[in-house]
């Protein structure tokens, strides 16, 4: 297997640590070999804005594992929104082969740059559907999304795939810029929808000046 440099394990051991999630060296190894077929794929892609390594894990990989803990003791099945190069979905398909997640994404190299992924790092508990979230059958636990913009639009593209009691997770930014999204949420939503929204405000390990903050919507 192809191989990273130190300070890249270095970087994912430490950050892995701080967000208290169990490091292996199957764990490293596995996401290592992800952001190297990432890297790889990239050059001719365009998959995400840098092929920076250091990058890649402090801003993709960790920022994508700060949802973990909201995750890990909850066993239903998950849909992740545009799911793109893979963030949130993959590297919690890699730190915990328990939890049963489908990722969606529509378009065709995003969604073929997945599929590949999913065969070479033998992530059975991932799958990947090539459509548009308006097109997914079924219904789940847990839907996240880290590439939708407007929390209005993903809460209406979640409704009908939502279980009673579930909850939907996005991945924001500053607190000032989800206020304004809520409001908007709160704006469009009818009379009888009824749910509860949190913020969760989060650190990503070596980028801790940065202001992140995950909302979750459960429904009731």
């Amino acid at each position: 297997m192809r191989s990273l440099q130190n300070s890249g394990r270095d970087l994912l051991t430490e950050g892995l640590t701080v967000l208290r999630i169990e490091t292996t060296e199957k764990v490293l190894d596995s996401l290592l070999f992800f952001i190297e077929e990432l890297v790889l794929w990239n050059r001719k892609t365009n998959l995400i804005g840098t092929s920076d390594e250091t990058e890649i894990i402090t801003r993709h990989i960790l920022d994508s594992l700060t949802v973990y803990p909201l995750l890990k003791d909850r066993k239903g099945s998950i849909l992740d929104i545009g799911a793109g190069a893979g963030f949130p979905s993959i590297p919690l398909a890699i730190v915990d082969e328990t939890l049963s997640i489908c990722a969606v994404e529509r378009r065709r190299k995003r969604a073929s740059f997945l599929r590949n992924a999913v065969l070479l790092l033998g992530t059975g508990n991932l799958t990947v559907l090539e459509c548009d979230a308006r097109d997914v059958k079924g219904r789940f636990e847990i839907i996240m999304a880290r590439g939708v913009g407007e929390l209005a639009l993903l809460y209406e593209l979640s409704k009908r795939l939502l279980k009673e009691r579930s909850m939907i997770i996005a991945f924001k930014g500053k607190i000032t810029e989800i206020e304004k999204e809520v409001s908007r949420l709160k704006g469009k939503q009818a009379e009888n929808e009824d749910y509860n929204l949190h913020i969760h405000k989060v650190k990503i390990p070596s980028l801790e000046e940065e202001e992140r903050n995950i909302v979750i919507i459960e429904t009731r």
